[in-house]
């Protein structure tokens, strides 16, 4: 018993250890990556005028919003608080792949997700504040529902359901589509608490109504009434040419959350094939026959839509339909195919609830406008939880092939080199970035009514460190103490 109780703390001290070094090394990566954009408008007494009218008329995003101030005016705080909530995603992302050494999986997962949605949300403050503290918060929910399907009993206290009320609320205030999702997922694990125990308990009530609390909260903001009626000047919903507007979305959203994801693509590729090399002799009749023709139209359809991907430039109407064909047959062949071998398995609520948690974030911008990169990151991330729910389908072949001690040690080693290479870019951007604002400064001490400046190298990297308009320079000015009057004048390359 003492043997056991000793290795169980060589465990959990060898988990903190990791986590401290990751830890560590985020805080690295968020101290070199600069303000941009946004960030600079929220820091600057722009941020603080929001503030004074609670963001009416602005937005319904509260907690986002409060984040968002938090990380723009106190720069420490800004680097301990995102190295902290990437850690928690990290770590939320191992305990629902039931703690199989995934850390450093997950960490290379997002440190190779597309640059489009890297640059915006973990390489943009403003955006992280939204887009991956909505994510994470709500993973701790997930990972309770995990633990309920796999009929875990876990004891409830009232402090534990006053726990799940603010739960709810938070992650009902941070942005518009994971309250839907978190409704969505509130209302799921009552309704299957309800048909499963026939009972109904109060950790699930009491998400639900913090849920509902916050989307009241949220939607009492008289910005959406004015998005209602199409008075907003950003944001919109797409009303009108209804049915065209969906079809034309729906082939970009594709796209962007499983097209355009190369790393998804190949791991459900190989994953799915090695589950059907382990469980297939378990399936007997129809069953066999439909995982055998899912798993070939899976394993040689994503390579053809990954070459057709390559070849965007030679554009063609008859190319583009066979390509999204075959891309909507890939995506049934996994839908049916993850669906067979979960239900066998038992876990089919596990596996098929990953696949609509990518897809209930993912629908709102259907009709939604603006829709970016951005506003994918959290199906990006729930990809990776399928990944981790097929892998707990056939554990010996995943403690074989992908958790064995030397194959772990050339994991980690390429997740720290992926976030040294994006210290090393951020670095490099935070560089120029302070050079130019020390040369704007000169120059603007010296009288200069305006100044010239140029881009900066790999600002792909980061959300427009290089600004386009006038009053966007004017948050600039403001949050560097600039005089307003200066006038600040980008020169293209071409120029």
């Amino acid at each position: 018993m003492s043997i056991r109780r000793t290795e169980s703390k060589l465990h959990v001290r060898e988990k903190y250890k990791k986590y401290l070094f990751l830890f560590i090394a985020f805080a690295v990566l968020f101290l070199v990556i600069p303000y941009c954009d946004d960030d600079l408008r929220w820091g600057s007494t722009m941020g603080m005028e929001r503030l004074a009218n609670w963001f009416d008329g602005y937005g319904g995003r509260y907690l986002g919003y409060i984040i968002i101030l938090l990380l723009a005016k106190f720069y420490p705080l800004k680097v301990i608080l995102e190295a902290l909530v990437l850690t928690l995603l990290v770590y939320m992302l191992d305990r629902l792949s039931y703690e199989n050494q995934t850390e450093y999986v997950s960490v290379i997962f997002l440190f190779f997700m597309p640059l489009s949605i890297f640059s915006d949300t973990i390489g943009w403050t403003s955006g992280f504040a939204n887009y991956i503290t909505s994510v994470a918060f709500s993973l701790v929910y997930v990972r309770y529902v995990y633990r309920r399907l796999d009929g875990e009993n876990i004891p409830v206290t009232y402090i534990s359901v006053i726990g799940f009320v603010a739960l709810g609320m938070v992650n009902s205030l941070i942005v518009e589509h994971f309250s839907i999702y978190n409704f969505c997922l509130a209302v799921f694990m009552i309704l299957y608490t309800f048909i499963a125990e026939k009972r109904v308990r109060l950790p699930e009530l009491g998400y639900l109504a913090g849920v509902i609390g916050g989307i009241a909260l949220m939607f009492s903001n008289s910005t959406y009434r004015e998005i209602a009626s199409g008075d907003d000047f950003y944001r919109g919903v797409n009303t009108s040419n209804m049915a065209s507007t969906v079809v034309n979305r729906f082939g970009r959203i594709i796209n962007i959350c499983y097209l355009e994801l190369p790393l998804i693509v190949i791991s459900i590729t190989v994953v799915i094939f090695l589950l059907w090399k382990e469980r297939r002799k378990e399936l007997d009749g129809t069953a066999g026959k439909i995982v055998d023709i899912g798993t070939a139209v899976i394993c040689f359809g994503n390579p053809i839509i990954l070459l057709a991907n390559q070849t965007r430039e030679y554009d063609h109407a008859a190319k583009n339909l066979v390509t999204l064909a075959l891309l909507l047959l890939v995506l049934l062949a996994i839908v049916v195919t993850v669906g067979v071998f979960s239900w066998q398995a038992r876990r089919f609520w596990q596996c098929m609830g990953a696949i609509i948690s990518i897809v209930i974030p993912a629908a709102p911008f259907l009709l939604v406008s603006p829709m970016s990169y951005r506003c994918f990151c959290g199906s990006y991330i729930f990809w990776i939880v399928l990944i981790y729910q097929l892998l707990a389908l056939m554990p010996e072949t995943r403690d074989k092939y992908l958790y064995n001690e030397k194959l772990q040690k050339y994991i980690k080693v390429i997740a720290f080199a992926a976030i040294g290479f994006y210290i090393c870019i951020y670095a490099g951007i935070m560089r120029q970035d302070y050079e130019r604002l020390q040369y704007i400064k000169r120059e603007e001490t010296k009288g200069a009514t305006e100044v010239t400046i140029t881009h900066l190298r790999n600002e792909n990297f980061v959300r427009d460190i290089t600004l386009k308009e006038d009053f966007e320079w004017e948050g600039y000015k403001d949050f560097y103490g600039i005089n307003l009057d200066l006038k600040i004048i980008v020169r293209e390359d071409d120029e």
